[in-house]
């Protein structure tokens, strides 16, 4: 399984109410960009909210599995309209 997959499933596992989206931005999977929506980030302020889904990360930052990440943040319901502007992905 990829790093990519690795770091979806563990996200996903532990968030389950988010919809989440894992790329590899340089081909060496490590380097990630992230993607999370959920309601658990209304009301918190975006260095909390990725506190949270860093903290879930954490091993495989500190075993160097993934060197970087790129992370974005949104709620479910800018998530959903930003989708209907941009379409899918």
């Amino acid at each position: 399984m990829s790093r990519v997959q690795n770091v979806q499933e563990l996200l996903a596992a532990r968030m389950p109410d988010a919809i989440v989206e894992v790329r590899d931005m340089t081909g060496t999977d490590d380097h990630l960009a992230v993607l999370v929506a959920s309601d658990i980030f209304i009301g918190k302020p975006l260095l909390d909210q990725h506190r949270l889904v860093m903290s879930h990360l954490q091993q495989q930052l500190d075993t160097a599995e993934v060197h970087a990440v790129r992370l974005k943040t949104v709620t479910l319901d800018s998530y959903h309209e930003r989708q209907l502007k941009e379409g899918p992905r």
